[in-house]
C-alpha cells in the first residue's frame, strides 16, 4: 500500500478522508486502490468490502475502463495537470450510478510518481434532470409544432374558403352566415394565439399565417 506521507496525497487526505460529498482514492501502479475513503467505501460496499478486493476496475461500468486507461496514462505523462473525466460506477444493484472525477499524479518529495489520486462526486441526480429537461423541451416543442400544423393550417383553410365565398354571388341571409362565420375564426384565431406555446424561431413545415 502507498503511504501518504510525503507526498501531494498527504495534503489532500487531511481535507477530503472525512468527506461526505466527495470521493478520495489513490490508485497504485498496479491499477489497484491503495486507498479510498469511507464515502467511497460505503457507496460501492457491494465490491469493496471484502479488504481482498482492491481493483479499481471492480465497480467501473465496463465500457468506461478504456477512458479510465487512458486518464492513468494522461496523468503520468504530465504529472503537474489533473485530468477530468465522468465515469459509471457500478451500484451492485443492477445499475450504475454516474460520477465526475479528478485525477492527478501523486508526487513524492523527490518527483516521483506514486500512483495516481482521484478525486469525485455523484452526479447521477444532475445528469436525470438534465435528460427530464431535454425530453420536456421535445415534447414541448412537439406541441408546439402540432399547435402551428395541425390546428393552425386547417383555421387557414376555412378562412380562405370565406374569402371565396365572399366573393360568390349570393342572398342575403346568406352573406349574413358567412359574415358570421369569419367572424367566428377570427375570434379563434386571436384565442389561439393567447395560449400558443412558443417553440423555435422557425416556423414548421406547413405553417400559414391566419390575418
Amino acid at each position: 500500500m502507498i503511504t501518504t506521507a510525503g507526498s501531494t496525497f498527504e495534503h489532500i487526505f487531511n481535507l477530503l478522508n472525512d468527506s461526505q460529498t466527495y470521493y478520495l482514492v489513490l490508485v497504485d501502479d498496479e491499477g489497484n486502490y491503495a486507498h479510498f475513503n469511507e464515502y467511497f467505501l460505503e457507496k460501492y460496499q457491494a465490491y469493496y468490502k471484502n479488504p481482498g478486493t482492491r481493483s479499481a476496475l471492480a465497480a467501473l461500468h465496463p465500457d468506461d475502463h478504456g477512458v479510465a486507461y487512458q486518464t492513468n496514462m494522461m496523468c503520468r505523462q504530465h504529472p503537474h495537470q489533473s485530468f477530468q473525466v465522468t465515469l459509471r460506477k457500478l451500484n451492485g444493484r443492477g445499475g450504475y450510478t454516474i460520477t465526475q472525477w479528478d485525477f492527478k499524479a501523486n508526487l513524492t518529495l523527490e518527483g516521483n510518481i506514486s500512483g495516481i489520486i482521484g478525486m469525485g462526486y455523484d452526479i447521477t441526480d444532475f445528469e436525470s434532470r438534465q435528460d427530464h429537461i431535454k425530453f420536456l423541451t421535445s415534447t414541448l416543442r412537439d406541441v408546439a409544432y402540432k399547435q402551428s400544423h395541425v390546428i393552425r393550417r386547417p383555421l387557414a383553410n376555412i378562412m380562405g374558403l370565406v374569402e371565396i365565398l365572399e366573393d360568390s354571388e349570393m342572398d342575403e341571409g346568406v352573406k349574413v352566415v358567412v359574415q358570421m362565420l369569419k367572424q367566428s375564426c377570427v375570434e379563434l384565431s386571436e384565442e389561439f394565439n393567447s395560449f400558443l406555446i412558443k417553440g423555435s424561431q422557425e416556423k414548421p413545415l406547413g405553417y400559414e399565417e391566419v390575418e
